[in-house]
Parts: C-alpha cells; sequence; structure tokens
C-alpha cells in the first residue's frame, strides 16, 4: 500500500444544505473497491432530490447534466451514496459495509467506470442544485492513498482529509470528524521496573477530542480482567485540551498482567478510543518452578527433554517462562498454558517423547529449536519472561548415561547441587514422579537434624538408595560440617567439608566414601557441626545403617 501526502483546494460553500462529504477516487485493487461520492443533508428539512446533480470539473463527463438525480427524498442529517450500479451488484461486501436505511444513486449506463474520477490529475467534484445553481465543490489531489478516501472533518467548514480507515466511511459519520462528547485516553508511562513490594504507578493522558467541554471523567482500571480501582477526576477539559492522571497499583500475583484502563463520563459519543491495555511481567519473589529432571544423552529411538515442577501452590502459567542451555541468549519460551501446584511440565526435543511409558499428553511441549545439551558437560537455566534466572543445573560428572535421564531426589532440594541429582533407575519419567524421588522426615524443633531413611539401601533400585541429612538452626547462615564414621570411629566420607548454608536445608550423601566407592554394610555415625553467626558451634550425632 503506497501513502502519500496531499493538498486540497476548496470553494466556498454557496448554499449549504445539500453538500459533498466523501469521495472515493483511487480504489485499491486488492480491496474490492471502486469509486464513489457521499452527500449530506445537512439540514433539519426533508429535500427533495430531484434535479439536483454532479459534474467534474469539465462539466462535461460525470454526472453531469445527462445524469440528475432522480425522484428520492434525502431525510434531515442523512447521507446519499452515488456509485456504479455495476460496482454495487458485484459487491456484496461493499453492500453490506453502506446501511440500508443511506439512499443510494446508480449510474446506470457505466458512466462512473467509463469517464471516472481522474488518479492522475486534480480533479474537482461539484454539486449543482435543480436550477443549476453550483453550491459546493472540492478540488482533491490525485496523490491520494490508494484504498483511502477524501472525508470532510466538519459539516460546516470546507476541510478534508485522509479517511483515517481503509475502504472510507460511506453512509456514516467521517472517520475524521470530531464527536460532539469525545475523551481520548493514551497510555504515556508505564514503570520501567515493577516494585513487587509496594505500588506502581502508571501515567495516562485524558484529551478532549470532542467539540464540547467535558467536566469531570471517573478513570477505572482491571487487572487479568477483574475490576481492581477506580479514580474521580473532576477536572473541567476544554475542546484540544488534556490532562494528566495517575494510576497507582499494588499487584498480588506475579507473572504476566494484563491492566485495562479506562475512562468514562456521562456523555460520551465515541466508546472506541477510551480504553487501553498493557501486559507487564511482575517477577516472582519465591520461585514457582524448579528443575527436575533432564535427558541429555537419548539412546535409540528416545529424545532430550527437560522437565520442571510446579512447586508453588498456585496455578502457574508457564508461558512465562523458558529453558535455555549455558548460552542463555537461544531461550525456547513454553506456550501459555496453565498448570495446578504439583504438575511435572516436559519440554521435548520431538514427539519421540510419547515412546517413554505413562506420559501424560497434556503436560508435553514438543520445541525442535529446544538447544541440544552436551553430553560431557552443560548447564541448563530456568529463565522467567523478564530473563531473570528462576533456576539452574550446572553438570559435568555425569558421562555414563546413554539412556538413561538424570532425575533430582527430591523436587524441593537445590536444582544448583549436583549431589541431588542421580540417574533415573529406568530410562525417564517425563510427566511423573522420579523414580529416585525420597522425601526427607520432619525435623521438628529448630538446632536440630534428622537422617532419613535409618536404614539406606544403595543398589540402584530407586528407593533409599541416598541419605538425606536435614536440618534447621535458629541463626540465618551457618557454616557447617558433615561427616561420616563407622562404629571403629574411622571417617569413611564427607557429604559436606564445610560451607556457609542458609538456616535450613537437605544434603543429599550417596552412600558412597571419599573414593567413590559404596560402604559397606553396617552402623555408622553422622556428625554434624554447625557454626552461627556469632562463633557458636553446635555438634549433633545420629546413627543410621547401610543395607543391601
Amino acid at each position: 500500500m503506497k501513502y502519500y501526502t496531499f493538498l486540497l483546494i476548496f470553494t466556498v460553500i454557496l448554499h449549504g444544505k445539500i453538500i459533498i462529504t466523501e469521495v472515493m477516487f483511487n480504489t485499491a485493487a486488492d480491496e474490492n473497491q471502486d469509486e464513489f461520492i457521499e452527500i449530506y443533508n445537512n439540514s433539519d428539512s426533508t429535500i427533495d432530490l430531484n434535479g439536483w446533480a454532479i459534474a467534474d470539473n469539465a462539466e462535461t463527463d460525470l454526472l453531469i447534466k445527462y445524469h440528475r438525480f432522480p425522484d428520492m427524498l434525502l431525510k434531515p442529517y442523512s447521507y446519499c451514496v452515488v456509485m456504479d450500479s455495476s460496482y454495487y451488484l458485484n459487491s456484496i461486501e461493499y453492500e453490506d459495509l453502506i446501511p440500508d436505511s443511506v439512499l443510494r444513486v446508480m449510474i446506470n449506463d457505466g458512466s462512473m467506470g467509463q469517464y471516472g474520477l481522474s488518479n492522475s490529475y486534480n480533479e474537482t467534484i461539484k454539486l449543482f442544485d435543480p436550477d443549476s445553481i453550483l453550491t459546493d465543490s472540492v478540488t482533491y489531489d490525485y496523490t491520494l492513498a490508494e484504498g483511502y478516501t477524501y472525508e470532510r472533518t466538519s459539516y460546516t467548514l470546507p476541510v478534508w482529509a485522509r479517511s483515517t480507515v481503509l475502504r472510507g466511511t460511506p453512509g456514516f459519520r467521517n472517520s475524521v470528524m470530531p464527536f460532539e462528547n469525545d475523551i481520548r485516553l493514551e497510555l504515556t508511562t508505564v514503570p520501567e521496573m515493577v516494585d513487587t513490594s509496594g505500588y506502581n504507578t502508571f501515567m495516562l493522558t485524558v484529551t478532549n477530542s470532542g467539540l464540547n467541554s467535558v467536566t469531570g471523567f471517573r478513570l477505572n482500571w482491571f487487572v487479568n480482567g477483574v475490576y481492581e480501582n477506580s479514580i474521580e477526576n473532576t477536572s473541567s477539559i476544554f475542546p484540544g485540551n488534556s490532562v494528566e492522571v495517575t494510576a497507582d497499583i499494588f499487584f498480588q500475583r506475579s507473572g504476566t498482567i494484563e491492566i485495562r484502563f479506562e475512562a468514562e463520563t456521562d456523555l460520551e459519543s465515541n466508546l472506541t478510543d477510551n480504553t487501553v491495555s498493557v501486559e507487564i511481567f511482575v517477577p516472582f519473589l519465591t520461585p514457582p518452578l524448579t528443575l527436575n529432571e533432564f535427558m541429555k544423552n537419548p539412546g535409540t529411538g528416545q529424545c532430550e527433554y527437560i522437565e520442571i515442577f510446579n512447586q508453588s501452590d498456585e496455578n502457574i502459567n508457564i508461558g512465562d517462562f523458558g529453558l535455555s542451555d549455558e548460552n542463555k541468549a537461544n531461550v525456547i519460551f513454553f506456550p501459555d498454558s496453565t498448570f495446578a501446584p504439583g504438575s511435572f511440565i516436559v519440554m521435548a526435543k520431538d514427539s519421540l517423547i510419547y515412546d517413554f511409558g505413562g506420559v501424560l499428553n497434556p503436560a508435553v511441549f514438543t520445541a525442535p529449536g529446544l538447544p541440544a545439551l552436551n553430553n560431557t558437560d552443560d548447564t541448563i537455566y530456568l529463565l522467567a519472561k523478564n530473563g531473570s534466572v528462576i533456576d539452574t543445573i550446572s553438570y559435568s560428572d555425569f558421562d555414563d548415561d546413554d539412556g538413561r535421564s538424570i532425575e533430582k531426589i527430591n523436587p524441593s532440594f537445590s536444582s544448583a547441587d549436583i549431589n541431588n541429582w542421580v540417574y533415573c533407575v529406568s530410562d525417564g519419567t517425563p510427566t511423573k514422579e522420579n523414580s529416585v524421588y525420597q522425601a526427607p522426615e520432619d525435623i521438628g524443633n529448630s538446632d536440630h537434624f534428622k537422617i532419613s531413611p535409618k536404614t539406606a539401601t544403595p543398589n540402584g533400585d530407586g528407593d533409599d538408595d541416598n541419605l538425606l541429612i536435614s536440618y534447621e538452626f535458629d541463626s540465618a547462615y551457618i557454616y557447617l560440617t558433615v561427616k561420616i564414621y563407622n562404629i571403629k570411629g574411622q571417617l569413611v566420607a564427607m557429604p559436606l567439608n564445610g560451607d556457609y548454608r542458609s538456616s535450613s536445608g537437605n544434603i543429599v550423601w550417596n552412600c558412597r566414601s571419599e573414593s567413590g566407592k559404596t560402604i559397606d554394610t553396617g552402623a555408622y555415625i553422622c556428625l554434624l557441626k554447625a557454626k552461627d553467626d556469632n562463633g557458636k558451634v553446635k555438634e549433633l550425632k545420629e546413627a543410621f545403617y547401610i543395607a543391601k
């Protein structure tokens, strides 16, 4: 579609009762258009169009003396559209566009099509009354964009402009004409960074686009379609003037939020520009999702996949999240879809994911663009729509896993701790609870720790293969060391060789010695040593057993 600048030259309106209000001369073929001229009865009296005529500048070839209007009555403040009958009969679209109540003048001998309105030079259209007196005229510039009309901007002044809508507005109020009462709402400022702990200020501008002054308006806003709040503004706004108004919003939830603002007055002629909407992303204070399983080295008939888990207590739109490898520039986002708490969601490389037993199809999304995971070492990122990292796992020592996924022992455990990840007992468990799942025992009171299970069986069957060491302390941060001794008092393993940790958490021990060998059956002692931020040291011990 081509757009051009244009210049209009106008004659003085002589009578003003019947006026030309719209002209289509530069049609767009692909829009099923043809030429038309619209006139308007700008009076409170019915006017008989018998004897009225339209001509071009030369007064020789367009609807001139050969084509006077037939007997027809044009009601007060009503339109009449003049068009080629051959076009009208062949264009259902345009027939539907013009209201049935609007008068039509059909040129039956095709003279509009034969002579037409010029597209190659300036043309003047003239309107004559029954006494052949010129009552109105308009001269247009042929460089008007295809498919758009010239429209009069006022019923009282000879000011014209290009229509704002394709095909024009035959039989309707012109798109460039102001309404009697009309306010327009614009959103001018959106917070660059959303404050999750306080109010966020949005600035809007209310402009009086109508002909009458406006005294007061109400601004309402809706969050995700639900009414949130409103403010009253008592300002008087003169035609063409504007006022600014602010809306302060506190967000009750995270993720992608749609905010719709609506401005309303008691008298409003045009509701099409009273509403604006914007989508913003509210960061998550607590990560609602966590990485839970991934297949990086699929066997024959398998595919790569990454599984995440909804660990929150809310329904989550996973469309707010995406996955990537260590190159975070290549993020593949999930489509919008809502999942309940406790749901497993999988993004797979291809449809081979459905060959895994018991896969829940609604929880699977295939994405050929999912970055390939390196077999030796890589990093997986779970990212929010705003680019923030929700969860991550870096691996480098899983190298004997052909056809076996890598599972997290418990979704609530830290993904960043590689000790919380082990091989799947079978091939993989996409959309299902992991085969190696273990739940720690309830710790109870603070300054305490517990071991579960009391008897670990590290035989690779997925049941109690690992020892879970759960702890909780009053101090915000602690320096923690965990050691394993046999009944002879010999150190056999050190699951944690001194590290700063938060006040509570879980440590996974794979029941292997420092040399990587599974330890023998028997009784053992777990010694936990914690130093708080005041330098106070506590040592706690608990016995457990290893069986096969």
